[in-house]
Protein backbone atom coordinates (compact mmCIF):
# COMPACT_ATOMS: atom_id res chain seq x y z
CA UNK A 1 0.00 0.00 0.00
CA UNK A 2 0.75 3.68 -0.50
CA UNK A 3 -0.23 6.30 2.30
CA UNK A 4 1.47 9.99 2.43
CA UNK A 5 2.78 11.40 6.12
CA UNK A 6 1.55 14.41 6.62
CA UNK A 7 2.36 17.65 8.80
CA UNK A 8 -0.29 18.83 11.19
CA UNK A 9 -1.56 22.08 10.82
CA UNK A 10 -4.65 21.31 12.81
CA UNK A 11 -6.48 17.77 13.61
CA UNK A 12 -10.07 17.45 14.92
CA UNK A 13 -12.29 14.62 14.76
CA UNK A 14 -9.53 12.30 13.48
CA UNK A 15 -9.38 14.82 10.05
CA UNK A 16 -6.09 16.60 9.73
CA UNK A 17 -5.11 19.49 7.54
CA UNK A 18 -1.54 19.84 6.68
CA UNK A 19 1.11 20.06 4.10
CA UNK A 20 2.39 17.28 2.81
CA UNK A 21 6.18 15.37 3.65
CA UNK A 22 6.43 12.63 2.05
CA UNK A 23 5.12 9.58 0.29
CA UNK A 24 5.55 5.62 1.69
CA UNK A 25 5.20 2.45 0.39
CA UNK A 26 4.74 -0.28 3.00
CA UNK A 27 2.32 -1.21 5.31
CA UNK A 28 0.19 1.09 7.28
CA UNK A 29 2.32 -0.10 10.80
CA UNK A 30 5.63 0.76 8.75
CA UNK A 31 3.99 3.92 7.73
CA UNK A 32 3.17 5.19 11.24
CA UNK A 33 6.53 4.17 12.33
CA UNK A 34 8.20 6.57 9.84
CA UNK A 35 5.51 9.23 10.59
CA UNK A 36 7.12 8.45 14.48
CA UNK A 37 10.69 8.41 13.57
CA UNK A 38 9.66 12.42 11.62
CA UNK A 39 8.38 13.03 15.20
CA UNK A 40 11.44 12.45 17.29
CA UNK A 41 14.27 13.84 14.59
CA UNK A 42 12.16 17.04 15.07
CA UNK A 43 12.18 16.94 18.73
CA UNK A 44 8.73 16.40 18.94
CA UNK A 45 8.09 20.17 17.47
CA UNK A 46 6.06 18.84 14.60
CA UNK A 47 3.07 16.37 14.80
CA UNK A 48 2.66 13.88 11.37
CA UNK A 49 0.00 11.90 10.46
CA UNK A 50 -0.59 8.86 8.35
CA UNK A 51 -3.18 9.55 5.47
CA UNK A 52 -4.59 7.94 2.36
CA UNK A 53 -1.79 8.26 -0.77
CA UNK A 54 -2.79 11.98 -2.00
CA UNK A 55 -0.93 10.49 -5.88
CA UNK A 56 1.50 13.64 -6.51
CA UNK A 57 2.58 13.80 -9.12
CA UNK A 58 4.68 16.61 -8.69
CA UNK A 59 4.11 18.04 -4.96
CA UNK A 60 2.76 21.56 -4.19
CA UNK A 61 3.23 21.88 -0.72
CA UNK A 62 0.19 23.44 0.18
CA UNK A 63 -2.44 23.04 2.86
CA UNK A 64 -4.36 20.10 2.13
CA UNK A 65 -7.97 19.94 4.26
CA UNK A 66 -9.98 17.74 5.23
CA UNK A 67 -7.60 14.70 5.21
CA UNK A 68 -8.59 11.34 7.36
CA UNK A 69 -5.79 10.29 9.68
CA UNK A 70 -5.09 6.65 9.69
CA UNK A 71 -2.14 6.79 11.88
Amino acid sequence: MKYSLINVHHEENNLVDGVWIQDHTGTLESAKHVANDTEVANSYRIKVAVVGDLSYSSPDYSLRKGLKRLG
